[in-house]
């Protein structure tokens, strides 16, 4: 299996994020690296 990875640094409303997954992406982490920033991490299988 093959993966593919997206990563988002700014902050994702519930109507994106939901279109990130009908876009076959799966949440794996979020981390807030300071202040009102968070990084979304994304992946989804790699199409061949």
């Amino acid at each position: 299996m093959l993966w593919e990875y997206l990563v988002i640094e700014k902050t994702l409303n519930s109507d994106k994020l939901n279109e990130l997954g009908a876009q076959g992406w799966e949440l794996v982490a979020v981390v807030s690296p300071g202040h009102f920033v968070l990084h979304y991490f994304f992946k989804r299988l790699l199409k061949e």
